[in-house]
């Protein structure tokens, strides 16, 4: 699913932009999220606390810095979101700026526009690595979820198996199991399984493919074996 932030302070020009945004995924039969928020502040805030978002539309009138400076502080939490600005006029594109691109959509807004810009933002996602953000450390980071092989629930915390060692972080696994989306399987309770990273399967267990061995909650065998096939 792609989440779509929308920054604007009047009403009418989110309710457009919202309306849009659903039409262009209905067209492109993808699963999208709209989010909005009235003004940059709250934004930034909520984003600092919890980030996320794969799409940000700002109307620039609310910012109080120059473009560069916005998107700099935006991608302070995430490096992957595609901003796209609600101006007047083009502005600098960023591209020189070590804040990644920055595109323009020029009032009046226009329907085909704005889907072009949203295609293009989908692409430099597709093309970007997928990665989650998670609070390791007391701080949010980007963990390429390719380098996820399981996460195991360990009391009140989560212990995250990677390629290259271990993270425990505390977390509840039905919220973890939410932001992995799909690549993932909660093949038990205690356990959430990267399909990428599965060898074989037994109606008791899932190896993968690093030897390691891990439990398979009785029932859950056809779900994750279909999983798997969807997943190929």
């Amino acid at each position: 699913m792609l989440s779509v932030i929308i920054c604007a302070k009047e009403p009418a020009q989110t309710t457009l932009l919202a309306k849009l945004i659903q039409l262009w995924a209905d067209q492109r039969a993808l699963s999208v999220q709209v989010l909005s928020y009235p003004n940059v502040e709250n934004f930034l805030s909520s984003c600092a606390e919890h980030p996320f978002g794969d799409i940000l539309l700002l109307d620039i009138r609310l910012a109080q810095t120059n473009n560069i400076e916005l998107a700099r502080k935006i991608r302070l939490n995430n490096r992957q979101v595609q901003i796209i600005l609600c101006a007047d006029r083009p502005g600098p594109t960023g591209a020189r700026d070590g804040v990644g691109a920055l595109y323009y959509l020029i009032r009046p807004i226009q329907d085909i526009k704005l889907f072009q810009l949203l295609d293009r933002a989908a692409l430099n996602l597709h093309r970007t690595p997928k990665a989650v953000l998670l609070p390791l450390n007391g701080r949010p980071v980007r963990i390429p979820t390719a380098d996820i092989l399981y996460a195991e629930a360990c009391s009140h915390n989560v212990r995250l198996h990677l390629s290259h060692g271990e993270e425990s972080m505390r977390m509840r696994m039905s919220d973890l199991e939410e932001l992995l989306d799909g690549g993932f399987y909660r093949c038990h309770r205690s356990y959430i399984v990267s399909l990428e990273h599965i060898g074989q399967l037994s109606r008791t267990a899932v190896l993968l493919d690093n030897g390691q061995q891990i439990p398979l909650a009785r029932g859950a065998y056809d779900g994750l074996k279909q999983a798997i096939t969807q997943a190929q």
